[in-house]
Protein backbone atom coordinates (compact mmCIF):
# COMPACT_ATOMS: atom_id res chain seq x y z
CA UNK A 1 0.00 0.00 0.00
CA UNK A 2 3.06 2.19 0.85
CA UNK A 3 4.37 1.91 -2.45
CA UNK A 4 0.86 2.61 -4.21
CA UNK A 5 1.27 5.82 -2.90
CA UNK A 6 4.84 6.75 -3.20
CA UNK A 7 3.75 5.77 -7.22
CA UNK A 8 0.95 7.70 -7.04
CA UNK A 9 2.66 11.11 -5.52
CA UNK A 10 4.97 11.04 -8.63
CA UNK A 11 5.07 11.43 -12.32
CA UNK A 12 6.62 8.44 -13.14
CA UNK A 13 4.43 6.47 -10.82
CA UNK A 14 1.13 7.73 -12.36
CA UNK A 15 2.47 7.17 -15.76
CA UNK A 16 3.63 3.47 -14.87
CA UNK A 17 -0.02 3.23 -13.26
CA UNK A 18 -1.50 4.46 -16.35
CA UNK A 19 0.23 2.01 -18.67
CA UNK A 20 -0.38 -0.92 -16.30
CA UNK A 21 -4.70 -0.21 -16.17
CA UNK A 22 -4.14 0.67 -19.82
CA UNK A 23 -2.93 -3.07 -20.55
CA UNK A 24 -6.07 -4.75 -18.63
CA UNK A 25 -8.01 -2.39 -20.23
CA UNK A 26 -6.72 -3.68 -23.83
CA UNK A 27 -7.24 -7.01 -22.62
CA UNK A 28 -10.17 -6.69 -22.13
CA UNK A 29 -11.77 -5.32 -24.76
CA UNK A 30 -9.29 -7.72 -26.92
CA UNK A 31 -11.65 -10.44 -24.63
CA UNK A 32 -14.94 -8.60 -25.08
CA UNK A 33 -15.25 -8.78 -28.84
CA UNK A 34 -13.69 -12.29 -29.03
CA UNK A 35 -16.76 -13.48 -26.92
CA UNK A 36 -19.44 -10.81 -28.66
CA UNK A 37 -18.06 -11.91 -32.40
CA UNK A 38 -20.08 -15.49 -31.73
CA UNK A 39 -22.93 -13.57 -32.81
CA UNK A 40 -21.84 -14.91 -36.16
CA UNK A 41 -22.16 -18.12 -35.07
CA UNK A 42 -25.71 -18.31 -34.37
CA UNK A 43 -28.14 -17.30 -31.22
CA UNK A 44 -27.17 -20.37 -29.47
CA UNK A 45 -23.21 -19.66 -29.47
CA UNK A 46 -23.72 -15.99 -28.35
CA UNK A 47 -26.71 -16.73 -25.73
CA UNK A 48 -23.78 -19.82 -24.32
CA UNK A 49 -21.13 -17.78 -24.08
CA UNK A 50 -23.44 -14.87 -22.36
CA UNK A 51 -24.92 -17.60 -20.10
CA UNK A 52 -21.40 -19.00 -18.86
CA UNK A 53 -20.13 -15.64 -18.10
CA UNK A 54 -23.33 -14.33 -16.15
CA UNK A 55 -23.17 -17.43 -14.07
CA UNK A 56 -19.61 -17.13 -13.38
CA UNK A 57 -19.13 -16.31 -9.36
CA UNK A 58 -16.68 -13.64 -10.49
CA UNK A 59 -18.99 -11.95 -12.68
CA UNK A 60 -19.06 -9.26 -10.09
CA UNK A 61 -16.02 -9.29 -8.89
CA UNK A 62 -14.78 -8.55 -12.25
CA UNK A 63 -17.34 -6.01 -13.20
CA UNK A 64 -16.38 -4.14 -9.72
CA UNK A 65 -12.43 -4.50 -10.65
CA UNK A 66 -12.92 -3.37 -14.12
CA UNK A 67 -14.72 -0.45 -12.98
CA UNK A 68 -12.55 0.78 -10.08
CA UNK A 69 -9.67 0.06 -13.10
CA UNK A 70 -11.28 2.28 -15.64
CA UNK A 71 -11.36 5.03 -13.04
CA UNK A 72 -8.01 4.97 -11.97
CA UNK A 73 -6.88 4.98 -16.05
CA UNK A 74 -8.95 8.04 -16.59
CA UNK A 75 -8.40 9.87 -13.20
CA UNK A 76 -4.40 9.53 -13.75
CA UNK A 77 -4.78 9.56 -17.44
CA UNK A 78 -5.97 13.16 -16.98
CA UNK A 79 -3.49 14.46 -14.16
CA UNK A 80 -0.36 13.23 -16.59
CA UNK A 81 -1.67 14.78 -19.67
CA UNK A 82 -2.39 17.88 -17.47
CA UNK A 83 1.45 17.61 -16.35
CA UNK A 84 2.68 17.03 -19.20
CA UNK A 85 1.11 19.92 -21.03
CA UNK A 86 2.10 22.28 -17.65
CA UNK A 87 5.56 21.33 -18.62
CA UNK A 88 5.96 22.46 -22.23
CA UNK A 89 6.50 26.26 -22.78
CA UNK A 90 2.95 28.58 -23.08
CA UNK A 91 4.53 30.13 -26.28
CA UNK A 92 4.39 26.17 -27.52
CA UNK A 93 0.27 26.42 -27.81
CA UNK A 94 0.30 30.14 -28.57
CA UNK A 95 -1.20 31.00 -31.68
CA UNK A 96 -1.82 27.61 -32.33
CA UNK A 97 -5.30 26.46 -34.91
CA UNK A 98 -7.81 25.29 -32.71
CA UNK A 99 -8.18 21.66 -34.66
CA UNK A 100 -4.35 21.32 -32.88
CA UNK A 101 -5.05 22.08 -29.95
CA UNK A 102 -7.94 19.55 -29.89
CA UNK A 103 -5.58 17.36 -31.79
CA UNK A 104 -3.22 17.68 -28.57
CA UNK A 105 -6.10 16.87 -26.28
CA UNK A 106 -7.82 13.83 -28.38
CA UNK A 107 -6.93 11.01 -25.37
CA UNK A 108 -8.58 13.12 -23.09
CA UNK A 109 -11.51 13.68 -25.24
CA UNK A 110 -11.90 10.21 -26.43
CA UNK A 111 -11.68 8.40 -22.79
CA UNK A 112 -14.20 11.04 -21.39
CA UNK A 113 -16.75 9.82 -24.61
CA UNK A 114 -15.86 6.35 -23.79
CA UNK A 115 -16.66 6.89 -20.11
CA UNK A 116 -20.09 8.36 -21.07
CA UNK A 117 -20.32 5.37 -23.50
CA UNK A 118 -19.34 2.02 -20.96
CA UNK A 119 -22.09 3.82 -18.95
CA UNK A 120 -24.93 4.34 -21.32
CA UNK A 121 -23.97 0.80 -22.73
CA UNK A 122 -24.56 -1.25 -19.25
CA UNK A 123 -27.66 0.64 -18.39
CA UNK A 124 -28.98 -0.01 -21.90
CA UNK A 125 -27.82 -3.68 -22.90
CA UNK A 126 -26.97 -5.32 -19.32
CA UNK A 127 -29.66 -3.48 -16.92
CA UNK A 128 -32.39 -3.36 -19.51
CA UNK A 129 -32.72 0.42 -19.75
CA UNK A 130 -34.97 1.05 -22.43
CA UNK A 131 -35.38 -2.42 -23.85
CA UNK A 132 -39.07 -3.34 -22.82
CA UNK A 133 -40.01 -7.01 -22.87
CA UNK A 134 -37.27 -8.13 -25.46
CA UNK A 135 -34.77 -8.15 -22.18
CA UNK A 136 -36.93 -10.78 -20.35
CA UNK A 137 -36.56 -13.43 -23.58
CA UNK A 138 -34.85 -16.43 -23.42
CA UNK A 139 -33.84 -18.65 -25.89
CA UNK A 140 -35.20 -22.52 -26.49
CA UNK A 141 -32.24 -23.35 -23.81
CA UNK A 142 -33.61 -21.34 -21.24
CA UNK A 143 -30.92 -18.79 -21.49
CA UNK A 144 -31.08 -15.38 -21.78
CA UNK A 145 -31.69 -14.71 -24.94
CA UNK A 146 -28.62 -11.99 -25.78
CA UNK A 147 -28.66 -12.54 -29.50
CA UNK A 148 -32.06 -10.99 -30.18
CA UNK A 149 -31.62 -8.07 -27.11
CA UNK A 150 -28.53 -7.28 -29.48
CA UNK A 151 -30.41 -7.56 -32.72
CA UNK A 152 -33.66 -5.63 -31.68
CA UNK A 153 -31.53 -2.99 -29.76
CA UNK A 154 -29.28 -2.15 -32.87
CA UNK A 155 -32.13 -2.39 -35.55
CA UNK A 156 -32.75 1.48 -33.86
CA UNK A 157 -30.51 2.98 -36.51
CA UNK A 158 -30.01 5.95 -34.05
CA UNK A 159 -28.18 3.33 -31.13
CA UNK A 160 -26.94 1.54 -34.09
CA UNK A 161 -24.83 4.85 -35.50
CA UNK A 162 -24.32 6.10 -32.19
CA UNK A 163 -22.45 3.20 -30.95
CA UNK A 164 -20.64 3.14 -33.96
CA UNK A 165 -19.65 6.83 -33.64
CA UNK A 166 -18.40 5.96 -30.35
CA UNK A 167 -16.15 3.16 -31.71
CA UNK A 168 -14.49 5.86 -33.89
CA UNK A 169 -13.61 7.50 -30.66
CA UNK A 170 -12.06 3.97 -29.15
CA UNK A 171 -9.89 3.85 -32.35
CA UNK A 172 -8.26 6.98 -31.36
CA UNK A 173 -7.93 6.15 -27.81
CA UNK A 174 -6.95 2.48 -28.00
CA UNK A 175 -4.30 3.29 -31.10
CA UNK A 176 -2.64 5.51 -29.13
CA UNK A 177 -2.61 3.47 -25.42
CA UNK A 178 -1.35 0.56 -27.40
CA UNK A 179 2.26 2.05 -28.16
CA UNK A 180 2.26 4.33 -25.26
CA UNK A 181 1.87 1.56 -23.20
CA UNK A 182 5.50 0.25 -24.55
CA UNK A 183 7.16 3.32 -24.52
CA UNK A 184 6.32 4.19 -20.57
CA UNK A 185 7.44 0.03 -19.81
CA UNK A 186 10.55 1.18 -20.81
CA UNK A 187 10.80 -0.06 -24.40
CA UNK A 188 11.85 3.41 -26.24
CA UNK A 189 14.86 2.02 -28.35
CA UNK A 190 14.11 3.42 -31.92
CA UNK A 191 14.23 0.45 -33.82
CA UNK A 192 10.96 -0.45 -32.06
CA UNK A 193 9.16 2.47 -32.97
CA UNK A 194 7.90 0.60 -36.61
CA UNK A 195 6.98 -2.71 -34.87
CA UNK A 196 4.47 -0.53 -32.25
CA UNK A 197 3.27 1.73 -34.62
CA UNK A 198 2.01 -1.74 -36.47
CA UNK A 199 1.41 -3.11 -33.34
CA UNK A 200 -0.99 -0.32 -32.40
CA UNK A 201 -2.87 -0.46 -36.14
CA UNK A 202 -3.44 -4.20 -36.13
CA UNK A 203 -4.98 -4.10 -32.21
CA UNK A 204 -7.19 -0.84 -33.16
CA UNK A 205 -8.40 -2.25 -36.63
CA UNK A 206 -9.25 -5.74 -35.19
CA UNK A 207 -10.97 -4.60 -32.36
CA UNK A 208 -12.73 -1.60 -33.41
CA UNK A 209 -13.30 -3.18 -36.72
CA UNK A 210 -15.26 -6.18 -34.75
CA UNK A 211 -17.19 -4.04 -32.79
CA UNK A 212 -18.41 -1.94 -35.54
CA UNK A 213 -19.39 -4.47 -37.81
CA UNK A 214 -21.96 -5.70 -35.37
CA UNK A 215 -24.50 -2.71 -35.18
CA UNK A 216 -23.66 -2.27 -39.65
CA UNK A 217 -24.50 -6.03 -39.98
CA UNK A 218 -27.69 -5.20 -38.57
CA UNK A 219 -28.57 -2.22 -40.10
CA UNK A 220 -27.43 -3.74 -43.22
CA UNK A 221 -29.69 -6.97 -43.16
CA UNK A 222 -27.04 -9.55 -42.38
CA UNK A 223 -28.14 -10.27 -38.87
CA UNK A 224 -31.72 -10.78 -38.45
CA UNK A 225 -33.68 -12.14 -35.61
CA UNK A 226 -34.42 -15.70 -35.57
Amino acid sequence: MNRLRHLLRTTIGRKLIVALTGIVLILFVVGHISGNLTIYIGQSALNNYAHFLQTSPMLWVVRLAMLAIVMLHIALGVAVTRENRLARSETCHAGQPWYLRLYQRRMIISGLVLLAFIVGHVAHLTLGAGIGEVFRLKDASGHVDVFSRVVTTFQNAWIAWAYIAAMMFMAIHLKHTVRAVFLTLGFSRENYFEFFEFLSWIVTLVVVGGFISIPLSVQLGWLVLP
